[in-house]
């Protein structure tokens, strides 16, 4: 376990200790949160609950379920919360035992790392740029039986790529019949505009083996206060109820994503936004050269930068120095040294972000 990395965007302390920035004065392009923020209500449905830190938080989030499983037209005992997804990820596989997953890659690298942390074996399959990262149904479904647990991430991070509702389906069948466990993490899927189509929430009631992750962090903008949640058959929520911290999520949490959950309008203007600035952002990459974004769902970019002359690394490292942070994809498997992700932000911040790569690649 001493060997084992926990590599992620958004760590504004680290960069600010290495650039010379104050936290605040970063534009963070390495994380993929809303770039509206929260609702407006969650910050003043915080600040009037201060005064519930000095109680215990309610052990169950009763309030929070109900309005969550409202949202997602799910059934509140299929609802587990927790101190965001990765927190849920590391209890399923605690809980369920699995030791062998299968991993489509480049993806979220905490599936592994959870499985690694219990001793486990994790199998790799790669999905090719030359395919434009699709998902290899086929060969997943061939690899199934070596396998006790498979994660999925639609939309995928870091390509933003969607798997068609009806291979989702497929592998679910055939996992079901072999009993293998199916972790489906949509915790980008509020941003995509007809999320309901791809989402397979409506199939845990038909499949035992299915599990779906949800961040409410993400798309509602409260990433420091974490807050994440598992959909799942009953019997597997109890379960993992019974085994985890029965405070894993604060009070203010629960305030937050009721209060988020409720502001319906934040969440159109923000689809509207991140569909709009992703177009432009897309269109201005493009221009660049050497440049190359790749087409994705979500609500950021992954971006080619092999023919640039510049590696990825360098090129985080010179955005750095600007005052603006980029995703380096080289802990992504497969992707050292050739790609970069951008999540999508304002106009102006985003013309910011042109601005200062058409300078590194000019040389100056």
């Amino acid at each position: 376990m001493s060997g084992i990395e926990h590599i992620h965007g958004g760590n504004l302390t680290r960069a600010a200790l290495k650039y010379g920035f104050q936290p605040d004065q970063f534009i963070d392009f390495s994380s993929n949160i809303n770039p509206l923020g929260p609702p407006p209500a969650v910050p003043a449905a915080v600040a009037a609950n201060l005064d519930r830190i000095c109680h215990y938080p309610d052990p169950d989030c009763t309030e929070l379920r109900s309005v969550l499983a409202d949202y997602l037209r799910t059934r509140p005992d299929y609802l587990l919360m927790g101190n965001g997804t990765a927190e849920l990820i590391y209890l399923l596989v605690r809980v369920i035992k699995r030791r062998r997953a299968l991993i489509p890659v480049p993806t979220f690298s905490e599936y592994g790392l959870a499985v690694l942390s219990l001793d486990g074996a994790v199998q790799e399959l790669p999905m090719n740029a030359d395919e434009g990262f699709d998902l290899p149904l086929r060969q997943v479904l061939d690899a199934l039986p070596g396998a006790d647990i498979l994660f999925l991430c639609n939309p995928n991070n870091p390509t933003g790529r969607l798997i068609p509702p009806e291979a989702v389906q497929e592998i679910l069948e055939i996992a079901r019949n072999k009993k293998i466990t199916v972790v489906v993490d949509e915790a980008f899927m509020d941003f995509v505009p007809d999320g309901e189509h791809f989402s397979v929430l409506r199939l845990v009631d038909r499949y035992p083996n299915l599990v779906v992750l949800y961040s409410l962090t993400k798309f509602f903008g409260i990433p420091g206060l974490r807050l994440g949640a598992l959909v799942a058959a009953d019997n597997l929520v109890s379960q993992m109820a019974c085994a985890r911290d029965p405070w894993s999520v604060n009070v203010l949490a629960q305030v937050a994503g009721v209060a988020a959950l409720r502001d319906r309008e934040h969440m159109e203007m923000t689809r509207k936004l991140v569909q709009t600035e992703k177009q432009f952002l897309f269109a201005g990459l493009s221009q660049l050269p050497g440049i190359k974004p790749l087409p994705g769902e979500a609500n950021f970019l992954l971006v080619d930068v092999g023919m640039s002359g510049i590696t990825s690394d360098t090129l985080v490292e010179l955005t750095g120095r600007r005052g603006i942070l980029i995703r380096d994809c080289k802990s992504f498997s497969g992707l050292a040294g050739q790609y970069i992700r951008l999540a999508v932000r304002t106009r102006p911040e985003n013309e910011k972000l042109l601005q200062v790569m058409q300078q590194i690649l000019r040389g100056e």
